[in-house]
């Protein structure tokens, strides 16, 4: 029983937090599938901001945008709106799925995103 919190404090240390790799948008286009369910930083400017819907009606339990950066895009979904304007240029966490269907809309090239910074 003594152990027991020596090994709580070894696990926790060596499990740390993940930390997502920074990755450029158009080598996730240029090979989605090298990047599926991997934890990513993406940079880009933020495009066509608008309310997750299902059947056409908003759902007020995210928002979707565009990431662009150069010649590629990336979808993003977001649980909070962004803090920033249409437009300005951002940082995104979070975990990408080359393809998902959420609520009945198909996504391709999608970051789920635990995390958008402006900058």
């Amino acid at each position: 029983m003594r152990s027991l919190p020596f090994f709580l404090l070894l696990f926790a240390a060596l499990a740390g937090a993940v930390e997502a790799e920074e990755t450029a948008a158009l080598d996730i286009v240029r090979n989605p599938h090298a990047y599926s369910n991997r934890f990513l930083t993406v940079r880009g400017t933020m495009t066509n901001l608008r309310p997750e819907t299902t059947g056409g009606i908003p759902v007020p339990t995210g928002m979707i945008f565009d990431l662009v950066a150069g010649p590629a895009f990336l979808v993003v979904r977001s649980v909070v709106p962004p803090p920033c304007q249409m437009g300005s240029s951002v940082v995104v966490e979070g975990r990408f799925v080359p393809t998902a269907i959420i609520r009945q809309q198909l996504y391709t090239n999608l970051i789920e995103a635990t995390l958008v910074t402006c900058r």
